[in-house]
C-alpha cells in the first residue's frame, strides 16, 4: 500500500468521525428508559403459555409493567428534557397502550408484544440516531431528521417482526405459526405508519400517538392472517 493511499484512508476515517455526535447523559438515560421495557417481550418466546392468555399470566404481565412504569415515572425528572414536559402522559401513553392491547385481546398477545417492540426499539432508536447522525431534516417537520425517521422504520420493523414471529411459535398457539419473513411483512406497514405519526408535529405526546395508532394498525393487520 502506498503512503498516499494510506493517508487518504486515514483522512476519510477522520471525516466520518465528526458525523457521529454523542448523546448527553440525560438523553442516554432516556433512551435506556425507552428501550428497556422492550426486553420483556423475549422471555415469553421460551415459555409455553395458554392461548388465549391465562388470567394468571395476564396478571403477572400487568404487575411487571405497572411496577416498571411507576419506577420510571418517579424518576422522570432525571430524564425529562424540559420543565414543562408531562411525565405522566409519556409513561401512561407507553404503558397503557401495551397493557390495554394485552388485556383486551388476550388471544392476540403477539400484537401487544409487537407494539411494545415498536415503542421500545422503533420510537426509542429514532431520537438516538437522529441526534447522533443528524443530517437533513424532514420536510414536514424540521425538528426531526431523515436519520431518525429511517432508524424508526428499520429497527422498529426488525424488532417488531422478530417479536411477533417469536410469539407465533408458541406450542399452544391456536393459529398456525408464521415464518420470520411473513411476520416482518405483516408488521412492517404498522411500523411505517407509526414512524409517520411520530414524526408529525403535535402537542400530543408521541408515546400516546404511536401507542394508539400502533395498536389499531397491528390488530387490523393481524386479522388478515
Amino acid at each position: 500500500m502506498s503512503i498516499s493511499s494510506g493517508r487518504s484512508r486515514a483522512m476519510s476515517r477522520r471525516q466520518l468521525i465528526p458525523m457521529l455526535h454523542s448523546l448527553s447523559s440525560r438523553e442516554s438515560r432516556r433512551r435506556l428508559w425507552h428501550m428497556t421495557p422492550g426486553l420483556l417481550a423475549f422471555p415469553l418466546q421460551f415459555i409455553s403459555h395458554a392461548d388465549p392468555l391465562s388470567p394468571t399470566l395476564r396478571g403477572i404481565i400487568l404487575a411487571v409493567i405497572c411496577l416498571l412504569s411507576a419506577q420510571i415515572y418517579l424518576g422522570f425528572r432525571r430524564i425529562q428534557r424540559e420543565q414543562r414536559e408531562n411525565g405522566l402522559w409519556a409513561v401512561a401513553g407507553y404503558a397503557l397502550s401495551v397493557l390495554g392491547t394485552i388485556v383486551l385481546f388476550p388471544d392476540r398477545l403477539e400484537v401487544g408484544l409487537a407494539l411494545l417492540g415498536i415503542l421500545a426499539f422503533g420510537d426509542g432508536s429514532a431520537t438516538a440516531f437522529g441526534k447522533m447522525l443528524r443530517g437533513p431534516t424532514l420536510p414536514w417537520n424540521h425538528g426531526k431528521t431523515w436519520a431518525g425517521f429511517l432508524a424508526f422504520i428499520i429497527n422498529g420493523s426488525l424488532m417488531a417482526g422478530w417479536i411477533y414471529w417469536g410469539e407465533t411459535q408458541n406450542p399452544e398457539a391456536l393459529e398456525a405459526p408464521l415464518s420470520l419473513s411473513q411476520s416482518l411483512l405483516l408488521t412492517a406497514p404498522a411500523v411505517v405508519l407509526c414512524a409517520i405519526v411520530e414524526s408529525v408535529p403535535s402537542k400530543i405526546n408521541d408515546n400516546v400517538r404511536v401507542g394508539i395508532v400502533g395498536a389499531i394498525s397491528l390488530l387490523l393487520l393481524s386479522g388478515m392472517r
